[in-house]
């Protein structure tokens, strides 16, 4: 079983958490409320900023031509589905930098873009690509299947209508094949030098992060009274 396989078999109650969240369900049916999409948008930005700065880290040190290309390839994708999509979003719900720049990043925002850095940062390329994973492609089985349901965005806002089809194009579809590619690739170059349970691990934490990342945003999320106290 390739790597890409069993990591996604073993996180399938997680992604079926995600798929089935009031989050999710309430861009499908048009109930979501704009200021938790416009919540989740000020998160994403930051998110999608350290994304890239892991790519970058990646691309700074690798030695593999396969990695080179495919993240290359790949920051070009992220800037067109997240980086060029959210200024369009932005501006149709009169979003303002300041506004985004400003506002407070969240716990598990803090803490999913902590865990990808550290998978890099301890333990190099092949983990940080694994935990880098589950986004785009969960992304992808997301907004697929909810195109694939007749009843798809009935009555919703046309904001939500272009979001989810960014995410179900055949391009974005082609450029997380290629990372699913990337790495079960590496794991079978480099699987007498990894640890294998931890690699899983990277992908597991992130799935469960994306799980959190829709939660956090309808709560609304807030940093404990002790974090806040201490910060002042």
């Amino acid at each position: 079983m390739k790597f890409s396989e069993l990591a996604h078999e073993k996180s399938t109650s997680l992604w079926l958490s995600s798929k089935n969240h009031p989050f999710i369900k309430g861009i499908e049916d048009g109930t979501l409320p704009l200021s938790a999409f416009k919540a989740y948008l000020i998160q994403d930005n930051y998110y999608v900023k350290n994304y890239l700065a892991i790519y970058d880290k990646i691309l700074a040190t690798s030695q593999d031509s396969q990695v080179i290309d495919a993240l290359k390839s790949g920051i070009q994708a992220i800037t067109a589905y997240d980086v060029d999509q959210q200024n369009g979003i932005y501006q149709g719900l009169n979003m303002t930098d300041d506004e985004i720049q400003q506002a407070e990043i969240l716990p598990t925002t803090y803490h999913y873009t902590c865990h990808m850095h550290h998978a890099f940062d301890s333990y190099g390329e092949v983990h940080a690509l694994a935990a880098l994973l589950p986004c785009p492609w969960l992304y992808l089985e997301i907004f697929q299947e909810m195109l694939a349901r007749k009843d798809y965005l009935k009555g919703t806002q046309q904001i939500y209508i272009d979001f989810v089809n960014s995410y179900a194009d055949e391009t974005f579809q082609g450029y997380v094949h290629e990372m699913i590619q990337l790495l079960d690739d590496l794991v079978n170059k480099h699987q007498d030098e990894l640890d294998m349970d931890l690699l899983l691990q990277q992908f597991m934490y992130s799935s469960a992060e994306e799980l959190r990342f829709w939660q956090m945003t309808l709560l609304p999320e807030k940093w404990d009274s002790f974090t806040t106290a201490q910060s002042k």
